[in-house]
């Protein structure tokens, strides 16, 4: 009898605790109004509510103080990803490194951080000056005092995330292919993988301008929305065609359902320093880019040929 009571109290125990964990597995995005725009919040409860320090953020220029930082410096992201994987997680597609060895330097980051993994945002989740891209790639990084991803995210400052804005070109962007034409396969069910079906290296889906920059103390854009990301969101944006943005719309989430968007609404400012770093000199009657010795030395060559 006793045991019949411990085992039936066990199983209430159990229940009462189920539909809490199922809900907070089941985040999902707002649907789009019949003309594209989205009305409602998410509701995400705990963090992603009640956080003072949430991403996504519309980066201002207005609103941004000068920053001065060393330059970044991204450790064998050149080399393509080894055994990469592409993951429908759900919530988008994603590319997982295990290679401890690709890491980043520098950029005013206080260390050395180890890229986690590489997920895409359509459209873009921030904005600059109001405006929207059709793309936003996130390069997640862990510091590297911790052990992982997840552990770091616990910690303030110990998550950092790159931030690449894609503007919808007439051209596609042949780096991407790649990803969209692996994704065919796992589009249709959450959860599944599959080897890329080429070569991708982190450094092609840089841009070229890597100084010119907003820098701010955010969240994760996901539940939890842990507030212990550095970001960095570059100015310059890369090509994408319109039909590769579609192709991204054609994943699906848990229910089956095409994700039409993926991007979590803006979030306030608040008291936080919004920091725009450039290589621009202001110092003068007009912005003067600085130039590097190696230029001014080949400039000179150049005048003393002629």
């Amino acid at each position: 009898m006793t045991s019949n009571w411990l085992i039936g109290m066990i199983a209430l125990f159990v229940a009462t605790l189920l539909p809490s964990t199922i809900r907070a597995d089941e985040w999902h995005y707002p649907t789009p109004a019949p003309n594209g725009v989205i009305n409602e919040p998410e509701r995400w409860g705990g963090q992603c509510e009640t956080g003072r320090r949430q991403s996504p953020i519309d980066l201002t220029y207005q609103a941004a103080v000068k920053g001065d930082f060393a330059p970044f410096l991204f450790s064998n992201y050149m080399n393509p990803i080894r055994n990469a994987q592409l993951t429908n997680t759900g919530h988008s597609i994603q590319i997982d490194n295990t290679d401890p060895s690709v890491t980043l330097y520098g950029g005013g980051l206080p260390g050395k951080f180890v890229l986690d993994q590489m997920h895409f945002h359509w459209g873009s989740e921030h904005t600059i000056a109001g405006v929207r891209y059709g793309l936003e790639l996130h390069m997640v990084h862990h510091d590297s005092r911790y052990n992982s991803l997840t552990e770091a995210a616990a910690v303030k400052n110990a998550v950092a995330v790159i931030g690449v804005l894609f503007h919808v070109s007439n051209q596609d962007n042949t780096h991407m292919d790649v990803v969209l034409e692996t994704s065919q396969d796992i589009r249709d069910a959450a959860g599944k993988s599959a080897p890329l079906k080429g070569k991708l290296s982190p450094h092609n889906l840089l841009p070229k301008n890597r100084t010119s920059y907003f820098r701010y103390e955010g969240s994760l854009t996901t539940p939890t929305c842990a507030e212990s990301v550095i970001w960095t969101v570059f100015t310059e944006s890369l090509p994408v065609s319109l039909d590769q943005v579609e192709l991204f719309k054609t994943i699906h989430d848990p229910s089956g359902h095409e994700l039409v968007i993926n991007f979590r609404s803006l979030q306030p400012l608040n008291a936080r320093a919004l920091v725009y770093h450039t290589d621009m000199d202001y110092s003068g009657s007009g912005a003067i880019p600085k130039l590097s010795l190696t230029l001014i030395v080949a400039a000179i060559a150049a005048l003393l040929a002629k």
